[in-house]
């Protein structure tokens, strides 16, 4: 079957401007097999789309426009194991179809995982009630929401350029993806099959995420400190019911380092039941730069995504 990891067949859709920007880099960098749909209100957007399948929407408030978005997006979606939806809260073309696209993905029970941001926290106070709007409708259809904080990456770098910090936000995007996804592609120690991974984020609800890198002495305590700390965590983790783990690294990781780090996430939790679903991913690189989280490097890398949160 084309395109598929392992026999997962995954789809990608991206939802106005950010959504094509976020596909596009995962294109031009081959960073993941999938299936990549841009659906867009502009045209301009979809011109400078990569994706193999375009779908204009002449009109969010027409019947008839949104009734073809439906048409295409089931025939596009046949067979699909797994569909993301990338966008951005607040922006009209991303906040109202995000909802639609999901009902449908929804409705042919597919796993569906809606990577959004959140506007900054300066930004027009409309846009801020659509956004959130947005994410409360688009709870009844997806599977989990993983939301980026535009401030949390503001806050971050505040000496950098709003373009930059768009290109910051762009990138983490990229990175949920290809994290969620290497456990279904690469071999490791302990793998993970594609039911491992749906059980985890299938009607999950409120989700976090977390990520770190670290190499030399105590890699792995550093790593997984650096993931249950991450600037972009809305929240910790204390409390989640089920966490995914990822953990990349050369084959040189030790039993004694897995184990670490197993066991510095469950103790963050606090939850005495957590469920723990883990795969390891075998990646011989060297450790660069720390910011770099998809930048190759021989060193450990510690991917979480923490859901089924008690309150």
């Amino acid at each position: 079957m084309k395109n598929t990891l392992n026999g997962v067949k995954v789809k990608i859709v991206a939802l106005g401007k950010i959504g094509s920007n976020v596909i596009n880099k995962m294109i031009l960098n081959n960073i993941v097999k999938a299936d990549f749909i841009a659906v867009d209100t502009e045209k301009v957007n979809l011109d400078s789309s990569k994706a193999s399948k375009k779908i204009f929407v002449s009109s969010i408030t027409s019947f008839e426009a949104m009734e073809d978005l439906r048409k295409q997006t089931e025939k596009e979606f046949q067979n699909a194991d797994m569909v993301f939806i990338i966008a951005e809260m607040g922006e009209k073309t991303g906040t109202l179809l995000s909802s639609a696209v999901a009902e449908i993905a929804k409705s042919m029970n597919i796993l569906t995982v809606a990577i959004v941001s959140k506007p900054f926290d300066f930004e027009d106070l409309n846009k801020i009630k659509l956004a959130k709007k947005g994410k409360e409708r688009l709870k009844h259809f997806a599977d989990t929401i993983i939301v980026i904080p535009y401030q949390r990456l503001n806050d971050l770098y505040t000496n950098l350029p709003m373009a930059n910090i768009y290109e910051k936000g762009e990138k983490a995007f990229v990175t949920i993806v290809k994290g969620i996804l290497d456990l279904i592609k690469k071999q490791g120690i302990v793998n993970l099959d594609f039911a491992d991974i749906k059980s985890i984020l299938q009607n999950s609800g409120k989700t976090v995420l977390g990520f770190g890198k670290a190499d030399g002495e105590d890699r792995a305590k550093k790593a997984v400190e650096q993931a249950l700390n991450t600037p972009l965590l809305e929240r910790s983790i204390k409390g989640a019911g089920k966490i995914l783990m990822n953990i990349t690294s050369g084959k040189d990781i030790r039993l004694e380092e897995i184990s670490q780090i197993a066991t510095a996430v469950a103790k963050s939790s606090e939850n005495p039941d957590l469920f723990l679903a883990w795969g390891t991913v075998f990646e011989e690189t060297k450790f660069e730069n720390s910011e770099d989280f998809e930048q190759k490097g021989s060193c450990v890398k510690v991917y979480l995504i923490a859901t089924n949160f008690s309150d």
